[in-house]
């Protein structure tokens, strides 16, 4: 990956990757993963320093621009996504952050819950400095003018803080019965016509006890997230364990990599490998996943070269430490003089986290879940000024507001879901987290 600073500078890490950013978190910078848990995947560990400009968007409830966004407290009279094009144009820097899924839908033009005034929907930061770390290797990269110093980075990197132990308990929003019901509902729609495949998301929540960076460290160290992130987003912060990738670009090439399927990793072979066999011969996970296989192919043939939507790899059996997934990828060629909003109005929000078809579903999801989503199932990563970009899909995402964590599952319902076991579902995905202490 080439994010084309104009200065780097080899650094020797004092200690092991990524606890020795601690310090550098703690004062707000954000970190992002990318790859380099598959084979062949490119990538690695991009920690941006926190600078300014910041471009924010705040939900306004104004019929025209229904978000305010700011850029440094000036507002723009742009959309969201439109917005961010024109920053990616007036600025020679990449920006990293983060977008919420109602957010998406209201750019794409899809139904979400009515949101609180003043709620936040996007938010980027400007990447004037950054610590670039591929397989325990740093540079410090700038695209400042001057080239940067060392010196106080490496003072942060060798600073050490106390690790305490920290704790999280969730609760469920819903009890077994009302989700139950919800997915018996969603059946009934389905029968009726209505639509195909459903996102059911519910949201876990509960307060920590301890230190935010340590039980972030220890989350990460433990999950070991292919697309993982902490985001800082002003008062509110994102801990994101992500295993999918929601849109990568770099020139031409798009891709996509939904997972749709998944079984506990218990780590006797035995029993793993007989659920990995069950998983890859269950109709309703196959039927599942191919649905939101050919949806992503739609969505992204909107925005592609004609005849160049293929899929390179279809639902190929993942291991994480917690669970097993199902997970294809979809590649495309981008049509000439394609800009950043079509684009992301063609992919957000991600099919495998709404259902199909993406605007029927939308509309029922937006009146049956408990609640907004906010940036759980929406977008976070980094964009670059050419249009290259690489954005996760935000599921396995802790929401955290000072000590208040909040944190969504969910699973696809089709006509083949058996309630009990998609119940059993929602808490096998919230081990990742749960377990990082």
């Amino acid at each position: 990956m080439d994010l084309n600073p104009k200065h780097r500078l080899p650094l020797k890490l004092p200690k092991a990757w990524p606890a020795c950013a601690q310090q550098l978190l703690r004062q707000g910078a954000s970190w992002f993963h990318t790859g380099l848990v598959r084979p062949g995947d490119e990538g690695g560990d991009l920690l941006a320093l926190p600078t300014a400009p910041l471009l924010e968007s705040r939900w306004t409830i104004n019929t025209h621009y229904p978000w305010s966004t700011a850029l440094d407290g000036r507002v723009l009279n742009l959309s969201p996504w439109n917005a961010l094009q024109q920053v990616l144009e007036d600025f020679p820097f990449p920006w990293i952050g983060a977008a919420s899924y109602e957010l998406a839908c209201s750019e794409a033009g899809m139904p979400h819950q009515q949101l609180q005034k003043g709620m936040l929907g996007m938010r980027w930061q400007g990447v004037k400095e950054a610590l670039w770390v591929r397989k325990h290797q740093a540079e410090l990269w700038s695209w400042e003018s001057v080239p940067p110093s060392p010196d106080f980075i490496l003072n942060q990197l060798g600073h050490s803080c106390s690790l305490k132990k920290t704790t999280l308990c969730l609760s469920c929003r819903w009890t077994p019965s009302q989700h139950q019901e919800a997915v018996l509902d969603i059946q009934r729609q389905i029968r009726d016509g209505n639509f195909y495949v459903a996102n059911l998301c519910i949201p876990f929540k509960g307060e920590l006890q301890g230190d935010l960076i340590t039980f972030a460290l220890a989350a990460v160290r433990r999950a070991q997230p292919p697309y993982g992130a902490f985001m800082n987003l002003g008062n509110l912060h994102l801990l994101s364990l992500s295993m999918e990738r929601l849109l990568a670009r770099r020139k031409d090439r798009l891709w996509t990599e939904p997972i749709k399927g998944s079984v506990p990793l218990t780590g006797d072979r035995q029993e793993d490998e007989r659920s990995a066999l069950l998983l890859q011969s269950d109709p309703k996970e196959q039927a599942e996943h191919t649905m939101i296989v050919d949806l992503l192919r739609n969505d992204l043939g909107r925005v592609a070269q004609t005849g160049s939507v293929a899929v390179s790899k279809l639902m190929t059996l993942e291991r994480f430490p917690t669970v097993q997934h199902l997970v294809s990828r979809i590649d495309a060629q981008a049509r000439p003089g394609l800009k950043l909003p079509e684009l992301l109005r063609s992919i957000l929000p991600g099919g495998s986290v709404t259902g199909a078809p993406k605007h029927a579903v939308c509309s029922y999801l937006s009146k049956v879940e408990a609640e907004p989503r906010g940036f759980y199932c929406g977008a976070l990563g980094w964009i670059a000024p050419n249009g290259d970009l690489d954005l996760a899909m935000p599921i396995r995402t802790a929401q955290i507001d000072g000590k208040q964590v909040i944190y969504w599952t969910g699973g696809g319902i089709t006509l083949h879901s058996i309630p009990d076991r998609e119940w059993k579902e929602l808490a096998l995905k919230t081990q990742a987290i749960l377990q990082a202490k």
